[in-house]
């Protein structure tokens, strides 16, 4: 996963590990089942949790 002049690029085998993961974290760790994708100069995929004590997943962190 990196950041490029035409946004964020992600492989494809990448993208379903992503996914893969959200749904788990989703199915036993109490958050969303839902993925927020915000745009702009750096791009974030995030995950938000269904209570205030934990925090959100960055899915993009890794990202160069």
């Amino acid at each position: 996963m990196e950041y490029t002049e035409y946004g964020l690029r992600i492989d494809l085998d990448e993208l379903r590990k992503i996914l893969e993961y959200a749904k788990n974290r989703a199915q036993y760790g109490n958050m969303e089942r839902c993925l927020y994708i915000k745009g702009g100069e750096r791009p974030t995929i995030t995950q938000y949790c269904y209570y205030a004590e934990c925090n959100p997943i960055n899915h993009t962190y890794s990202a160069r």
